[in-house]
C-alpha cells in the first residue's frame, strides 16, 4: 500500500511528487504515455509560474521575452514591455521529462498504465483497478491525486462530471521560418473569433496557434494555414496538434473523500488566455501539501486533507473568477477593451506587476 497514488505525470502531478517524495511518503506516479512524450502546449511560462517550480528549470529554458506584442481588431498593435521577463518559453515534451525526472529522484515510483476501470473507497484508503494487457491489477493508497489532464477518468469516476467543467479548444502547429527569433511574442485579437491567435517564436521555427474562448469554436487546419500564410508568408505547418482546455464556471469541483483533484482535471485553467501551467503547478503542491499534513495524524480525519486543500486554493479561485469576469468582458468587446488596454499607464502598470509574478488580483 502506498501513501499516495497521482495519476498523470504532468506539471500538477510531477510537482506534487517530487514535493512528496521529499517529504519521506511512499508515492506512485502513473501515467499511459512513456516519457518523454510528446504534448500539445505552445511552451510559455508566466513569471508566477516560473516561481512555484520547485527545482531549478532554467536549463529548459529556449527563449526570455520581455515583450509582447498585441494586435487589436483592425489590425492596429502596441507592445506591452517590461525590465524582467513576461514570459519563458521552453518545449513542453523537455520541461514534462525534466519535472518526472526530479519526481523519480526525489522517491517516487513510475509506472506506464493501461486502462482505469474503476475507483473505490472505505475508510482506510482508495483501491484503483487497472487493465493493462488484458491482465487487471489493483493499487492501494492512502490517497489518490487525479491529474490526468482535461478529459480526467478520475474526475468522472468520482462524479465530477456533474460540476461545471469547459472545455475551450485550442490549435497549434509549428512553421520553419527564417530567423525565427526576430519574431515577436505575439497575441492576435484581430481575427473575427471571440479567442486570439498566437505567435511564439522558438530558435528555427514558430510555434503559432488558435485559442477559442467558446467551447464550441471553430477551428481547423485551414485556419492555421491562411493565418501563417497571412503573417509569416509560408503556408508549411508540422506538429498540427488540437488540445481542450479545462476551466469552470462556477463551484470548483476538487474532489471526494480520499481523492483530489489537481490542475486542468479540476478545471482549474484561466479562461482569458487559456494559461494553464500556474494553476496546475499551484494545485499540485497544494494537494501535496494538504496531504503531507493531514499522513499520520490521529486527531484528523482522512477527509481533513481536501478540507485543506479546498482552503488553500481560495486565493487562486478568486483569481479564477476575475479571469472569467475579464474573459466575458474582452471577448464581448474586443474593440473598446484592448484600446483601453493600449493605453501605456495601464499596460506598464499591468506589466510590471505581471512580470514580478504577482497574480491577478494581486
Amino acid at each position: 500500500m502506498y501513501d499516495v497514488i497521482i495519476i498523470g505525470a504532468g506539471p500538477a502531478g510531477t510537482v506534487a511528487g517530487y514535493l512528496l517524495g521529499r517529504a519521506g511518503l511512499s508515492v506512485l506516479l502513473l501515467d499511459r504515455k512513456d516519457f518523454p512524450r510528446k504534448k500539445a502546449c505552445a511552451g510559455g511560462i508566466t513569471p508566477k509560474a516560473m516561481a512555484l517550480f520547485p527545482f531549478d528549470i532554467s536549463c529548459l529554458i529556449r527563449r526570455t521575452c520581455r515583450e509582447v506584442k498585441i494586435i487589436r481588431p483592425g489590425n492596429v498593435s502596441f507592445t506591452v514591455k517590461a525590465k524582467a521577463p513576461l514570459c519563458y518559453i521552453t518545449k513542453r515534451m523537455d520541461l514534462d521529462a525534466y519535472s518526472l525526472e526530479k519526481a523519480v529522484q526525489a522517491g517516487c515510483r513510475f509506472r506506464k498504465i493501461g486502462r482505469i476501470i474503476r475507483l473505490d473507497q472505505d475508510d482506510c484508503g482508495v483501491n484503483l483497478t487497472l487493465s493493462s494487457d488484458g491482465k487487471t491489477d489493483i493499487l492501494r493508497a492512502g490517497y489518490l491525486i487525479g491529474a490526468d489532464g482535461a478529459n480526467s477518468k478520475i474526475r468522472r469516476l468520482i462524479g465530477g462530471q456533474k460540476s461545471r467543467i469547459i472545455k475551450l479548444p485550442a490549435l497549434e502547429a509549428d512553421v520553419p521560418v527564417k530567423n525565427a527569433g526576430l519574431h515577436p511574442m505575439t497575441f492576435d485579437f484581430s481575427r473575427d473569433i471571440q479567442g486570439y491567435y498566437w505567435i511564439f517564436p522558438r530558435k528555427t521555427h514558430v510555434n503559432i496557434g488558435i485559442f477559442s474562448a467558446m467551447p464550441n469554436g471553430t477551428m481547423n487546419r485551414d485556419l492555421l494555414k491562411n493565418y501563417a500564410e497571412d503573417r509569416l508568408k509560408t503556408d508549411i505547418l508540422t506538429n498540427v496538434k488540437g488540445y481542450p482546455i479545462a476551466t469552470s464556471y462556477g463551484k470548483v469541483h476538487l474532489g471526494t473523500g480520499r481523492v483530489l483533484l489537481a490542475g486542468d482535471a479540476a478545471g482549474l485553467a484561466e479562461p482569458l488566455l487559456g494559461e494553464g501551467i500556474y494553476s496546475a503547478l499551484k494545485s499540485g503542491i497544494l494537494s501535496a501539501r494538504a496531504i503531507e499534513h493531514t499522513v499520520g495524524r490521529k486527531s484528523l480525519t482522512p477527509s481533513d486533507a481536501l478540507g485543506f486543500y479546498r482552503q488553500a486554493l481560495g486565493a487562486l479561485q478568486l483569481d479564477l473568477r476575475l479571469y472569467r469576469c475579464c474573459a466575458s468582458i474582452l471577448y464581448q468587446f474586443p474593440k473598446w477593451s484592448l484600446a483601453l488596454g493600449s493605453c501605456n499607464i495601464l499596460h506598464n502598470c499591468f506589466s510590471r506587476g505581471y512580470s514580478t509574478g504577482k497574480t491577478l488580483h494581486e
